[in-house]
This record gives C-alpha cells, sequence and structure tokens, in this order.
C-alpha cells in the first residue's frame, strides 16, 4: 500500500517544503527565475511549522476564530456534522506563533526586521506568484536571500517547539537538520 499512495500530514508538509528549498536554492545563481520556487517552499515551509507549533489536541487552535468556536461548541455536544475547518490566515497565523499564552511559553521570537521581511514574504510576492495576475514584474534579488533566511529562521525555531519535536522521528530530525544545514548554505 505504501507504494501506492502518498502520505502527507503537516510535518511531511514543512519538510516536503524545505526538500524543494534544498533543491533550489544552489539553483537561483544561474537561473534566477527558480527565485519563484525559492519563495514559494519558504512561504510553504513557514506556514506549515506555524501550524505544526500551533496545533493543539482539540485542532482548532489553527483555525481562524468563528471556525474554532463553532468546532468546540460541536466538540462539546457532538449535535450534528462537525464544522468545516478553515485554517487562520497566514498573518493570524504569525500573530499567534508569536503570543507566549499560545505557544506555551515558547513563543516565536523575530526581530522587527524579521517580521517586515517575512510579512513581505507573504504579501508581496508569495500572493503575487500563487495569484499570478499578468504583468511584468521586476524583483530585486539584493534582499531575497535575507527575506528567505528569516523565515528559514522562523520555520526552524518553530519546528524546535516542544509539539513538535516529540512528532518527529530521528529520520525527520536529521532530514530537518539536513535540509535547513543546505539551505543557509546556499
Amino acid at each position: 500500500m505504501a507504494k501506492s499512495y502518498l502520505h502527507f500530514d503537516e510535518i511531511e508538509d514543512v519538510l516536503s517544503s524545505l526538500d524543494l528549498l534544498a533543491l533550489v536554492m544552489p539553483l537561483v545563481a544561474k537561473q534566477p527565475s527558480y527565485w519563484k520556487w525559492a519563495i514559494i517552499a519558504a512561504h510553504g515551509g513557514l506556514q506549515g511549522a506555524m501550524v505544526c507549533a500551533l496545533r493543539d489536541t482539540s485542532g482548532v487552535s489553527i483555525l481562524e476564530d468563528d471556525c474554532a468556536r463553532k468546532m468546540l461548541k460541536w466538540l462539546d455536544t457532538q449535535n450534528g456534522n462537525p464544522p468545516q475547518e478553515r485554517l487562520a490566515d497566514f498573518r493570524t497565523l504569525l500573530a499567534r506563533c508569536r503570543q507566549t499564552r499560545r505557544m506555551d511559553g515558547q513563543a516565536l521570537k523575530l526581530g522587527n526586521a524579521q517580521a517586515k521581511d517575512i510579512i513581505r514574504l507573504h504579501k508581496e510576492f508569495r500572493n503575487n506568484f500563487a495569484h499570478f495576475i499578468p504583468a511584468s514584474w521586476y524583483i530585486e534579488k539584493a534582499g531575497l536571500p535575507r527575506i528567505i533566511c528569516a523565515a528559514v529562521d522562523a520555520t526552524a525555531m518553530l519546528m524546535g517547539h516542544s509539539r513538535v519535536m516529540y512528532k518527529l522521528s530521528g529520520n525527520k530530525k536529521r532530514r530537518l537538520a539536513f535540509r535547513l544545514k543546505t539551505i543557509r548554505a546556499h
């Protein structure tokens, strides 16, 4: 059965994004258009890491507020069908990760410049690539390594959270460490 199906969970989502980023980073110098995939992979890895670090036992901590309330009510009563789950948006997840109370005392610590870079990665770059409107777009390459590094550093911090570490097998810990080292080297 393992050969017939792909398996993804929140951990594999992060790791596969980092796999892609590690593959693409050595290529961006010769093929600048690969920055698109570096941006998308760095963003995907960070968003997945936020989900991994925030997710509590009920699963509501990663949902939009209204959806979380409905899910908690349903969990209490079990009446009818469960409500549809809707993941909170990127900026909401980031804000939650930076709150000590939501992160069991292990809040994501970002400097102002790092936070701005991460928001820029999401708002200006990833969203424009993921929802590309035909246009001619010039992006200054000089700031991209710094922006990618901010996302990778945040991803590493979040994947080191106690809510995540116990879920990682030895192989996944090694894979995570190796990918982070490879990405940072480029």
